[in-house]
C-alpha cells in the first residue's frame, strides 16, 4: 500500500475536481514523514535519475525520465512543515484518496499556502502562482482565522530577506545596492511619466525624497495608481537592464521583469500588494516605444548623468 502523503501545490486544486484555467503542472509537490517520502518517490513507475536533499534538508526532490519531477517537505519532527501535514490530516476540509492515499488540502488551505509565497523573490512561478490564486478566489477561497497563526508562521519562513526601506533620504535609499546608476533616477521617472507629472509626485510626502504616502496614494484617481506601478517597472527595466545590459533583453521582456520584481521583491507593503493585485491592468498599460523615448531623452538633456548624493 502507497505510504501517507498530503499533496499540495498546483496538482492538489486538480485533485479536488476543479479544472485550472491552464495546463496541469508536470511537477507534483508534497508533504510527508522523511521514510514515507523515499519510499512513494522510489515507487513512481518512471526510472529514477536522481533523489536529492534541497533547502538545507528541508526538501526531498526526485526527478525521473519522462514525467516532472516531485518534490516534498519533510515533516520533520518539531517543523512548519510537521505543523502543516498535521493540520491537514486533522483538518475537516481534507479529502482523502484511499488508493493513493494522499491528503489533499481543503481550498481554502491550498488558497492559504498559494497566498503565502506570492511575494517570493526571483520566483519562477511568479505568474503560475498569482494564476492559481485568482482561480481560487474564484472559488470563493479565502484564509480561514483557525488557519491565520499557522499563515503568519509560514509568511515568516518564507521571506527571510529584507526589502527596501522608504523612510530614509534618497541618498541612503540608493546606495549599497548593488547597481552601478549611469544616469539619474528621477530623470528617468519624467522620461517615461504617462501624466504632466511623475505619478510617484502626487502621493509623495512633503519634503520627502523617497516615502510616499498610503493615504495620497489612494485617495489619487485609479489612473494615478496605475501610472505609479507602471513608471516603476519602466524605470526599474531601465536602470537594471537596458542601460548596464543592452541588448540581453528586449524592452518589453526587461518591462515584464522589472513588474514582477515590483510585485514581489523591490517594493513592500500596500504598495507591493497594490501592485500584485493589480497586475493584469498594469501589463495592459504597457508602452512599447518608452526604451526609445528614454534614449531620446537622453540626448535632449531631459535624462540627467547620475551624480552620487
Amino acid at each position: 500500500m502507497n505510504t501517507p502523503l498530503v499533496l499540495i501545490g498546483s496538482n492538489a486544486i486538480s485533485f479536488r475536481g476543479y479544472e485550472l484555467p491552464r495546463k496541469w503542472g508536470a511537477d507534483w509537490d508534497y508533504v510527508g514523514k522523511y521514510d514515507d517520502v523515499v519510499t512513494r518517490f522510489r515507487t513512481v513507475k518512471a526510472k529514477l535519475k536522481s533523489l536529492a536533499p534541497i533547502s538545507e534538508g528541508k526538501k526531498l526532490v526526485a526527478k525521473y525520465e519522462g514525467t516532472g519531477p516531485r518534490e516534498a517537505e519533510i515533516a520533520w519532527p518539531g517543523s512548519l512543515a510537521e505543523e502543516l501535514y498535521n493540520l491537514v490530516l486533522n483538518d475537516p476540509g481534507t479529502v482523502h484518496f484511499q488508493d493513493s492515499n494522499l491528503y489533499v488540502p481543503s481550498l481554502n488551505v491550498l488558497y492559504m499556502l498559494k497566498m503565502s509565497h506570492r511575494y517570493l523573490k526571483n520566483s519562477p512561478h511568479f505568474l503560475k502562482t498569482r494564476q492559481d490564486i485568482m482561480f481560487l478566489r474564484t472559488l470563493g477561497a479565502h484564509i480561514e482565522p483557525a488557519h491565520e497563526e499557522f499563515y503568519q508562521k509560514r509568511l515568516k519562513a518564507t521571506y527571510t530577506y529584507n526589502h527596501p526601506k522608504l523612510n530614509v533620504n534618497k541618498g541612503e535609499f540608493f546606495n549599497g545596492d548593488g547597481v552601478d546608476y549611469k544616469y539619474d533616477h528621477d530623470s528617468i521617472h519624467r522620461s517615461v511619466m504617462r501624466g504632466y507629472q511623475p505619478a510617484y509626485e502626487v502621493y509623495k510626502e512633503d519634503e520627502a525624497e523617497v516615502y510616499c504616502s498610503k493615504d495620497l496614494f489612494y485617495a489619487a484617481p485609479e489612473h494615478v495608481r496605475l501610472n505609479g506601478v507602471l513608471e516603476e517597472a519602466m524605470v526599474l527595466a531601465i536602470e537594471r537592464s537596458i542601460v548596464p545590459h543592452p541588448g540581453a533583453m528586449t524592452g518589453k521582456q526587461a518591462f515584464e521583469y522589472a513588474l514582477m520584481k515590483v510585485c514581489t521583491s523591490i517594493t513592500s507593503g500596500w504598495f507591493r500588494e497594490y501592485a500584485w493585485e493589480n497586475y493584469d491592468k498594469v501589463i495592459g498599460l504597457y508602452d512599447p516605444l518608452y526604451v526609445d523615448k528614454f534614449w531620446e531623452d537622453v540626448k535632449t538633456g531631459i535624462v540627467k548623468e547620475y551624480e552620487a548624493a
